[in-house]
């Protein structure tokens, strides 16, 4: 059932570029999609692209094997890597279908689209008049949407450009898009360009910056929060919903006014014994549960200072690792935001380009 007053939870996994069994990257995807079945219980899980290394049938079984194992919807994108001596990606659509569609929820309507229908990246003139009139239909019923995509469009040493990105540019700095998520780029970023916020998630096979893991996100009206959590991590998951981070505030919507409340939502393996949290760096305050996994506190908005503040979470299960979060947030109580375009963290240099 569509319900606008329950959030949706997903979780990205970085490139996987499979090759056989048994490798590094297989083995860290087996514990993304453990922690998928066991832990998260996302709403769906979305496979961003590169999900093979070289396009062969024993890979795509290999893929077919793993997403066999989720207990939990999931989707998957085309990747330069999954179309490698296969342009019309015949291949890909024989174990997977199309190579783009949409599906609605909760208020949200979720775009995924195939950036691999030209090299290095395109969308053909049909996905193109499909992709506008799907943005168009949603909007139109009130419904957020949410782009799902491979190729990054701040990938440096990389040029966003090709048929039909001129009008996948124009589609998206014109309408409202609640996010646009990516792969490809094999390091972790999130930027923000003023109207859109872009998240880039970093690659399971061959990552930079860190572990391979994944992106988990939240979406709830105008809240939109995500974390990377890698598959080194055995603290709970903890994702501060609301407010809404500063980077990823592209509006008046996403600022805090007045009195409000802090929420989060937590997964944790074991019985969570207290979630507390601090604002800028004062004092230790409890977090109340008012749900499953979900804990929220007051937030004095209406006593703060014009600007950024930082809030801090910690979850805590007996003797075990807590999980944490960090964020900071904006606050005016006049209701003016413009948003300055940045990243984080900021990227140099790539190895894969």
């Amino acid at each position: 059932m569509d319900n606008r007053n329950d959030p949706v939870t997903f979780v990205v996994p970085g490139d996987l570029h499979l090759t056989e069994a048994g490798l590094d990257n297989h083995r860290a995807a087996l514990r993304v999609v453990d922690e998928m079945n066991h832990l998260i219980r996302p709403d769906f899980v979305q496979f961003i692209g590169d999900n093979v290394q070289d396009a062969t049938v024993a890979q795509f079984r290999l893929f077919d094997d793993l997403r066999a194992r989720l207990e939990v919807p999931h989707h998957a994108l085309v990747g330069d890597h999954d179309v490698k001596d296969d342009p019309d990606a015949r291949l890909f659509r024989s174990h997977l279908g199309d190579t783009y569609s949409s599906t609605a929820l909760n208020g949200f309507r979720f775009l995924r689209l195939d950036t691999q229908q030209a090299r290095p990246l395109g969308l053909s003139p049909e996905q193109v008049r499909w992709f506008g009139g799907e943005v168009e239909a949603a909007l139109a019923t009130g419904e957020r949407v949410v782009i799902f995509q491979h190729n990054y469009p701040y990938q440096i040493w990389e040029d966003f450009a090709g048929p039909g990105i001129d009008d996948w540019r124009a589609i998206v700095q014109t309408r409202r898009i609640a996010a646009i998520i990516c792969g490809h780029t094999h390091y972790g970023q999130v930027a923000n360009d003023g109207r859109n916020v872009v998240v880039a998630t970093r690659s399971i096979g061959d990552p930079e910056g860190g572990p391979p893991g994944y992106t988990l996100g939240y979406l709830l009206g105008e809240d939109f929060a995500v974390t990377y959590r890698s598959v080194e991590d055995d603290a709970p998951a903890v994702l501060v919903t609301h407010p809404r981070d500063t980077l990823f505030a592209t509006g008046p919507p996403h600022i805090i006014t007045g009195p409000d409340q802090f929420r989060v939502r937590a997964w944790s393996a074991s019985p969570v014994t207290e979630v507390r949290g601090r604002l800028d760096f004062g004092g230790w305050f409890p977090l109340d549960c008012c749900g499953t996994g979900e804990w929220r506190a007051a937030l004095p908005g209406d006593r703060l200072a014009k600007g950024e503040h930082t809030f801090e979470v910690e979850v805590i299960v007996g003797a075990g690792p807590r999980g944490s979060q960090q964020t900071r947030f904006a606050v005016d109580p006049t209701g003016r935001f413009t948003a300055v375009p940045g990243a984080r963290p900021m990227v140099a240099r790539t190895s894969f380009c």
